[in-house]
């Protein structure tokens, strides 16, 4: 694993469960199997999960309105064209490995090529083996802005190609690519491209995301 990133990618109303502090010495892919077998202990939870390169649990309550709408129509653009193009699109309930930093994070909405999908192909109730070629992170109206830009430097790390950190409390975009130290901001843009890497995909973010707040 290589250094993780200096800003902890906890929101700051989640739960933070360092297992460190419960005796658990895992690391690396053992650490991964004991936090799945824990999501499938609780898979009834309302509450969602992630598991930190550094080993910690994060414990993220329910997403409030409008937060669960903008989650939901953006996974839901994305889907459709993917079914199109290929490859495989999912929304805010899809467990991604970090094969770099390690760790296995959940974007509000991901895409995989088709290329590594075939390459790569998931198990049944496992994380997905790689990290997506594209992510999307959408502001809730009470996140701070600062973990998430670590989860989206996080994302890129780990082999991310391009993604959309998108501040709707305040209609901003910040764009994400591989090679890039810092974002590219967008201020209150009415459309989102997909670039070369999700060619033809045009994502109406101030229809689906900024008007509807």
């Amino acid at each position: 694993m290589t250094t993780a990133p200096t800003v902890r990618i906890a929101p700051d109303d989640a739960l933070v469960i360092d297992l460190r502090d419960l005796g658990v010495s895992a690391a690396g892919e053992g650490l991964e199997q004991l936090f799945v077998k824990f999501c499938s202990r609780n898979s009834q939870s309302v509450w969602q999960y992630e598991l930190t390169p550094e080993g910690e649990i994060i414990a993220m309550p329910p997403v409030n309105h409008p937060g669960g709408l903008h989650e939901n129509d953006t996974a839901t653009e994305l889907n459709v064209w993917s079914r199109s193009f290929g490859g495989m699109a999912t929304g805010s309930n899809a467990f991604y490995r970090m094969p770099v930093t390690g760790g296995v994070l959940v974007p509000d909405a991901a895409w995989i090529s088709p290329d590594r999908l075939a390459a790569h192909p998931p198990s049944p109730g496992e994380p997905i083996p790689i990290c997506p070629d594209f992510v999307i992170e959408i502001r809730s109206t009470h996140d701070n802005l600062s973990p998430l830009h670590a989860k989206m430097r996080l994302y890129v790390q780990n082999g991310v190609l391009l993604g959309w950190l998108i501040d709707a409390r305040n209609r901003r975009v910040y764009v994400y690519r591989a090679g890039q130290t810092e974002p590219e901001l967008l201020e209150n843009p009415a459309n989102l491209l997909g670039e070369d890497v999700l060619p033809g995909f045009t994502f109406e973010v101030a229809r689906w995301i900024f008007d509807r707040i």
